[in-house]
């Protein structure tokens, strides 16, 4: 068991509170390795918690098993292959749960909990190990965030098209302002994924 918090999060950058955009693989009891986008807020005593918005595939995986792996990256592009373009992540499962080959830090972690809370379910986890590799500094450059944002919302859309047309729309022009901030400050590679994010929710 990870000792405290203080012992694995501050070692990774993570701070008691905050919500952090991570990749969390997981696999089913068929063995095969699945990542989604999730938001993970830490707690107190070296927990944290994460929130699944329906019957993901996530959940299940992490009810069948109880085990998953949370994986750090810095990438924009991890987080769009992640929804788009699953086939070009690369898994490896020689752990106790798949990890993303190519990530700055993983923590294993153990599930606690599972709670439904009206439209989503609150996951709480324990950690289990953890690993990390120094990594170098990097400028910050709004685009990056901004395509986060833009594909955090994305995955939403299901959700608000159950809340009516209003909060749809209101959706869709906060993905619309955050693709914009891309095409404005971001680089090539960049402004082709917001993009083709773009097309695929049907805003070009």
């Amino acid at each position: 068991m990870v000792a405290g918090l203080s012992s694995w999060a501050s070692r990774l950058g993570l701070k008691l509170g905050a919500l952090y955009e991570v990749v969390v693989t997981t696999s089913g009891v068929d063995g095969k390795p699945h990542a989604a986008a999730m938001g993970v807020r830490l707690l107190k005593r070296g927990l944290f918690q994460m929130r699944s918005y329906g019957e993901t595939r996530t959940l299940t995986n992490l009810r069948a098993t109880g085990l998953g792996c949370l994986n750090i990256v810095r990438s924009c592009e991890v987080f769009f292959n992640c929804l788009f373009n699953p086939e070009a992540l690369s898994f490896d499962s020689s752990s106790v749960a798949p990890r993303l080959k190519g990530a700055d830090g993983w923590v294993f972690f153990k599930v606690l909990s599972v709670e439904p809370r009206g439209g989503y379910y609150v996951v709480t986890c324990s950690p289990t190990d953890f690993e990390f590799r120094r990594v170098k500094p990097k400028p910050i450059c709004r685009a990056e965030s901004s395509l986060l944002e833009a594909l955090i919302h994305s995955t939403r859309l299901d959700l608000y098209r159950s809340m009516g047309d209003e909060k749809l729309n209101e959706l869709y022009k906060l993905i619309e302002h955050h693709i914009g901030i891309v095409e404005r400050t971001g680089w090539p590679e960049l402004k082709s994924m917001a993009r083709r994010l773009a097309s695929h929710i049907g805003l070009s």
